[in-house]
């Protein structure tokens, strides 16, 4: 009876610590801005609050003689030991005429061209984003945010490119043009 009880009390110490591996999602952003990294004790940082609930489906908008269409959906990663909930974009984008200039939507979550949640703030997300012409500076860190007073039906967004060194040899034309926008575009929930 005595190694019953004693088994029973390790099992919900065991389960208890388990439970406490699990945190939210928004302390994420902490450890990046704090550069401490997730603590060793975390397993699991999970979207319990639904946050990225709002920004999951279908928007357009179009910027610059370019149009854009965006698929967010909620996905679920492991990162070296960590479990994440994140956000991931496909997308479609096309010119004016109608010729397809990117379409990343049949991608696969871990595909190098589906652009991926990498923190937030509390009001934007940050997503790293790797294009086609990875090699030649088609690379950087999208920031989404919806603005307020608008229903969650308008988002922005804009594109911080990477400043990595492009190598000649592998970019004979210089560097790729960027497909999303420096500057802030709107897009809107279908």
């Amino acid at each position: 009876m005595k190694k019953i009880i004693i088994i029973s009390i390790l099992a919900v110490c065991s389960f208890s610590c388990k439970a406490q591996s699990i945190v939210a999602i928004e302390k994420l952003a902490e450890y990046i801005r704090g550069d401490i990294g997730i603590p060793e004790s975390i397993t699991y940082l999970k979207d319990t609050n639904g946050i990225r609930d709002k920004y999951v489906g279908t928007w357009k908008g179009n910027y610059n003689g370019k149009n854009y269409e965006l698929i967010f959906s909620k996905i679920t990663t492991k990162i070296s030991r960590t479990t994440q909930d994140g956000l991931a974009i496909r997308y479609l984008i096309t010119n004016t005429g109608g010729a397809v200039l990117e379409d990343t939507r049949t991608e696969p979550d871990d595909s190098p061209y589906t652009v991926n949640s990498y923190y937030f703030g509390k009001s934007y997300f940050v997503l790293t984003y790797g294009g086609r012409q990875y090699q030649c500076g088609q690379r950087g860190e999208l920031f989404v945010m919806l603005p307020k007073n608008t229903n969650n039906t308008t988002m922005e967004l804009f594109l911080t490119p990477s400043q990595d060194f492009i190598l000649e040899e592998n970019c004979p034309n210089g560097p790729a043009p960027q497909l999303f926008p420096k500057t802030k575009m709107s897009l809107t929930k279908q």
